[in-house]
Formats: C-alpha cells, structure tokens, sequence
C-alpha cells in the first residue's frame, strides 16, 4: 500500500453505517414476511451498542496518519441524527416503553403519528375502533371484551404498524388492502373458529407498513 492510496480505518461513523444497514435490512426481511423483526431486535440489539464501543476502542488505537493534517472526527450532525433515530425507533418498537391506557367505551380510536399508542378495551360489549398509525405503532387489545355484532376495526396505516390483539376461538375476517406491506396472523394455536364464535371485520389500507393479529 502506498502513501497515497487511502487507508481503511475503523470509525465510529462506520459503526453507525453497519447498524444502520443491519436495521434497515432486519426491517425489510420483517415486511417481506421473512423473519419477525420484533424478535431478532429484541435479542440482539445490544450488538449495535458492542459495534459503537468496539470501533471507539479501535480508533483510540489507531495511529494517526502523519500526511493527513485532518483533525479527529469531531460529533457530527450525522450522529445526532442517528442516535435520534435510534431512540424514536425504540421508543416506538418495543411497548415495555408505553404506557398502556384503557378504555370501556364501546367504541374506540387509537392514534400514532410518529409515537407508540397501545390502548386495551374493556367494554361490556365492543362495536368497533378506528386505529391509525402514521410513522408509528398502534395496539389494539381486545383480549377482555366481547364483540357486538358487526364489529368492525378501521385500520390505515402508513408507514407504520398496527397490531390488534384477540382471544383464541374468535373468528378474525381480514379485508383490510395492502400497498406494498402486509397484514400476517400471528395467533397462537388453531385459528379455525366453531360456528357461532365471536366475530370482528378488520378493514381498511396498509401502504408501507404492517398489520399484525395476535392473541
């Protein structure tokens, strides 16, 4: 290797790029139904912060190039932004970090623009929810209510998340229309509903995001 040509250097804004690529390739597998993005990350996010301190580690090592008249690499923009980023994601990503909120009314609405929203219904009797999730996640828990007849669920997201939460035996009637995202059953168990169970109609529009049931 000569004098001129460039030397390959570990760096904290190297360590950013890696987690940053490894988020964004772990979010892309999740919305092409190839992995559950919420159990890896789960897992393994503390990785991101052993890459951070590794390249610290690294760089302090590193002899500085003599040629080079540039100073060490200060904080720039690009951390702030990375590391809000990171922060927005996991207040957002993971629910241990939102409060929950409770309704009885018979109808609800649940709202997350750029924000976590995770409400649980307990009505005597659910009609039905508007859930809307813009650059965010919203949760709906329907696990300690009865749904009326007709009960209905309006869903947009965009975006951003939605999950719906319901009891095993329910019958779950999913027409809500995907535009480059995914609605995915997640239920534990059989999801073959007896005759007569209760019934809830999930409807609405998905446009790069997700919409997940769960029970």
């Amino acid at each position: 290797m000569t004098a001129d040509e460039p030397r390959l250097r570990v760096t904290t804004n190297a360590a950013f790029g890696v987690c940053l690529i490894l988020l964004g390739t772990t979010l892309m597998l999740d919305r092409l139904q190839l992995l559950d993005a919420h159990m890896v990350l789960s897992r393994f996010w503390p990785v991101a912060i052993m890459l951070v301190g590794a390249a610290m580690v690294i760089q302090s090592f590193q002899r500085p190039d003599a040629a080079s008249t540039a100073p060490e690499e200060p904080m720039r923009l690009g951390h702030v932004i990375a590391w809000t980023l990171v922060a927005v994601f996991m207040w957002n990503f993971f629910p241990r970090f939102m409060p929950t909120r409770t309704d009885a009314a018979e109808t609800s609405t649940v709202a997350a623009v750029m924000s976590r929203h995770h409400q649980v219904s307990r009505a005597a009797v659910f009609r039905g929810a508007e859930v809307t999730a813009v650059m965010g996640r919203a949760d709906l828990d329907l696990r300690n209510t009865t749904p009326g007849s007709d009960a209905t669920v309006e869903v947009f997201a965009l975006m951003g998340g939605v999950t719906i939460y319901v009891p095993e035996g329910w019958q779950v009637d999913v027409r809500a229309t995907p535009i480059m995202g995914g609605a995915r059953d997640r239920r534990k168990g059989p999801r073959d509903a007896a005759p007569g169970s209760p019934r809830i109609v999930i409807r609405g529009l998905i446009m790069l995001g997700g919409l997940d049931i769960r029970s």
